[in-house]
């Protein structure tokens, strides 16, 4: 690590530069071997990215490359190599300069002797509170392999999760802007240059045709102005759902819609009910479980009522008693919960909810997609047979007339 320094020298004059070492405390011991006098020392890198670096271009660690990471460094521990080794290694394969960079400094954090979870939690943000908890439990309890293992397992099923939901959405994407662009061109293009015929010809319309003229009107007259109001839209409506009441809005829609909301529910629960089986196989306290399992719950609803719960469980109630009061859990996962809280096995239990929820969700998104593929395909299809009936009513009015 590179640390810029200012300090006074032997003569008494001010110096300044850059030194090369493992910490802050070995980098002020090789200045003051040397006779230089430290009056403020940081990391070159960390004072550059804080002063150059904007938050939309900053380099993010993406999530394979986190679960590539922990399974790494889980099966590195497990083959007995010690941690420091395990992070030399893992650095040097990382394929990413600014991952490398993290997985360093973390190794430096480590060699000054802090814990491999406070390493991480002040490195990067990179590291969530929910990962560096794990972390944090598994080198209390002494099984910080097996917890890594659990970590990059519950990353995996979140990138699974997500890349159903991405491919499912692939084909009624494109298929919407191809559509979307087949009727742009028509009414910025093709129908200007019909229309023309129709206004010289001088005669009465069709309402259809009237009602294509004038939309026709507008894109092309005032398609700029259009294009700015809906951006301005898009963007007013962005920082708006940023807000708590903007996301507890959207929340709220989201699970209240037919279909969706079911597909939201199942998401839901099956990220819930897989955290929170890690979080206690590892050995984390059930009240820290449930903070944690409600912070990536990513529904502002479940995690009020998750919270709720987790107020009356501390003052002395049951686990499934408190969930079952938010009416927000289906039966079959109260009553695996409730089974669990008695046999003891909650985490296992848990887990199984979460396979359950994993199923019910690609079951979903199956029925979502049957229903939105056609529906968007009728959609598309009747604005391109209005645009073509609008221009076809004068066309055979003319012919009539002439014939």
């Amino acid at each position: 690590m590179l640390f810029a320094f200012q300090g006074i020298g032997r003569g008494g004059a001010a110096v300044s530069g850059s030194i090369d070492a493992a910490g802050q405390k070995e980098a002020r011991a090789k200045l003051r071997a040397e006779g230089i006098f430290v009056t403020a020392i940081a990391e070159e890198i960390a004072a550059h990215k804080k002063k150059y670096a904007l938050p939309f271009l900053a380099a993010r660690v993406t999530g394979k490359q986190m679960t590539s990471f922990m399974r790494q460094v889980s099966s590195l521990l497990t083959a007995g190599i010690p941690l420091m080794e395990t992070l030399e290694a893992t650095m040097k394969q990382c394929e990413s300069p600014h991952f490398g960079k993290i997985i360093h400094e973390v190794k430096d954090r480590v060699r000054q002797g802090e814990p491999l979870a406070e390493a991480m939690a002040k490195t990067s943000a990179d590291f969530d509170p929910l990962t560096v908890a794990l972390v944090r439990a598994g080198e209390t309890g002494g099984n910080l392999a097996e917890v890594l293992t659990q970590v990059a397992d519950l990353k995996e099923a979140a990138l699974r999760r997500e890349g159903i939901i991405k491919s499912a959405m692939v084909y009624p994407v494109i298929l919407g802007f191809i559509g979307m662009g087949v009727v742009m061109f028509l009414l910025g293009y093709v129908v200007p240059k019909i229309t023309v015929i129709f206004e010289d010809m001088g005669q009465s319309l069709p309402l259809p045709t009237k009602v294509l003229l004038f939309i026709t009107h507008m894109i092309t007259g005032y398609g700029f102005i259009i294009g700015a109001l809906l951006i301005a839209a898009t963007a007013w409506l962005g920082r708006k759902l940023k807000t708590e009441q903007g996301r507890d809005r959207r929340d709220r829609l989201l699970l209240s819609l037919p279909v969706l909301g079911s597909v939201t529910k199942a998401a839901v629960l099956a990220r819930w009910s897989h955290t929170t089986s890690v979080l206690l196989s590892a050995g984390v306290p059930m009240l820290k479980t449930l903070k944690l399992s409600a912070d990536v719950s990513q529904n502002t609803v479940y995690a009020r009522g998750i919270e709720k719960a987790s107020d009356k469980i501390r003052e002395g109630a049951g686990i499934a008693a408190s969930l079952d009061e938010s009416g927000l859990f289906p039966p079959v996962a109260i009553q695996m919960i409730a089974a669990g809280e008695k046999s003891g096995q909650a985490a296992k239990l848990l887990m199984q909810v979460a396979r359950d929820q994993g199923a019910e969700l690609e079951n979903r998104i199956s029925v979502l997609m049957s229903l939105v593929q056609p529906a968007l395909i009728i959609f598309l299809g009747g604005i391109v047979g209005f645009i073509v009936i609008s221009i076809l009513l004068p066309i055979f009015d003319i012919s009539q007339k002439l014939g």
